[in-house]
């Protein structure tokens, strides 16, 4: 029922009750069950009016509760220099399937505690795609992507659990309007397929860890976050404008780690900068390895990307992007196999709004890897939040 026709309708029973006992006596009895009532009645439009809100009346006093996610499902076709040809229905991995519990308690006026449960489903994940037919044996993949507590206030936050590590979107620090579209340093649709496995690296992850961000001055913020296993993640993120253009900038350290076989990797810096020129963005991203002699490779990453976001009809924002990609991964020894690739990568996509929380996107990539492999991928499909 709507909270403002039950506050009325409660309202009116209190003058019509008040009304009728009036009128059948003045006697003290009566009126001290009149006042009563109305007391009571009081005190339930009082519990009514701080539920619509959003204060909790059943759980916790003081806390707030926010639940959100969305839906992406989108439409995957391609092909590959082996003349297999892909048409499959996918999760679009660029904003996977997820739903989100944000709770905040208030410690003091300028200091919170709280939490964030959020799980990933996705159905046939678009980076999954690397043969034609189902990609998941149970046509699911799902994960835990964020389970974690923190304290924040003047001196910052304080983050601990499952969460994104310091150097997490850091080559993602633009103006990529078109990223719902896969066109963003971190592509995924469609890039294990034979012959074409050119993906990006260099941007964090999330991770069990405690993780410290500064608060924001003058635009900047920084984060450290460290792992059990000893990695360390150091950050930095800029955001306002210089001279009425709008600027967006990243800078990390990623420490170095041991990959799954327990070989360890090399420590990379990676970054990125972005320019927002008003009709027309330029994004650019790199990340490379820092001592190659850790893992015997000489991994290099860079990207660069045109974006642009106008209102050319009613029903919501236009978002349009082109980007091109480079990877370098030279291998020595079999230390960084996942990283033995070199090529690169063309994408342009398209962003259209339908209404509130409602995108359709499409979006086309070509990949080509030295020594042959190729691969042309399209996708179209729609995300809606809650």
């Amino acid at each position: 029922m709507n909270h403002k026709h039950l506050l009325a309708g409660v309202a009116a029973t209190a003058l019509l009750t008040s009304g009728s006992a009036f009128a059948a006596s003045h006697s003290g009895d009566q009126l001290q069950a009149q006042a009563a009532m109305i007391d009571a009645l009081s005190k339930k439009v009082e519990q009514l009016s701080a539920n619509q809100s959003g204060g909790v009346v059943n759980g916790v006093k003081g806390a707030t509760v926010k639940i959100s996610g969305h839906v992406n499902r989108a439409v995957l076709v391609g092909s590959d220099d082996a003349d297999n040809t892909f048409f499959q229905f996918v999760d679009n991995d660029a904003s996977s399937t997820r739903f989100t519990f944000d709770v905040e308690t208030p410690i003091n006026a300028s200091t919170v505690a709280g939490m964030r449960l959020e799980a990933q489903v996705e159905s046939n994940s678009s980076i999954a795609v690397n043969a034609p037919g189902p990609q998941n044996a149970d046509g699911a993949t799902n994960s835990l992507r964020h389970a974690y507590v923190f304290v924040r206030g003047g001196f910052g936050a304080l983050v601990i659990g499952q969460q994104s590590d310091a150097s997490d979107g850091i080559t993602q620090q633009g103006f990529n309007y078109a990223t719902l579209a896969d066109i963003n340093p971190e592509h995924t649709a469609g890039q294990n397929l034979a012959g074409a496995g050119i993906g990006s690296f260099g941007d964090g992850s999330r991770r069990d860890s405690v993780r410290y961000d500064t608060p924001s001055v003058g635009g900047f913020k920084a984060s450290i976050s460290a792992e059990d296993t000893g990695q360390i993640h150091v950050g930095g993120i800029y955001g306002g404008k210089l001279g009425g253009i709008g600027v967006r900038a990243g800078l990390a350290y990623l420490g170095e780690e041991a990959n799954a076989v327990k070989v360890n990797q090399a420590a990379l810096v990676s970054g990125s900068l972005g320019f927002d020129f008003g009709p027309i963005a330029l994004n650019t991203a790199f990340s490379t390895s820092v001592d190659d002699e850790v893992d015997g490779s000489d991994r290099f990453f860079w990207s660069a990307q045109l974006a642009h976001r106008g209102n050319y009809v009613d029903l919501g924002s236009t978002s349009i992007a082109i980007d091109y990609q480079s990877v370098r991964g030279v291998q020595d020894g079999g230390a960084a196999a996942r990283f033995a690739t070199d090529g690169y990568t063309v994408g342009v996509g398209l962003v259209q709004g339908l209404a509130p929380g409602v995108d359709a996107y499409a979006m086309a990539r070509y990949y080509d890897q030295q020594g042959g492999g190729e691969a042309t991928v399209g996708m179209a499909g729609m995300r809606v939040r809650f």
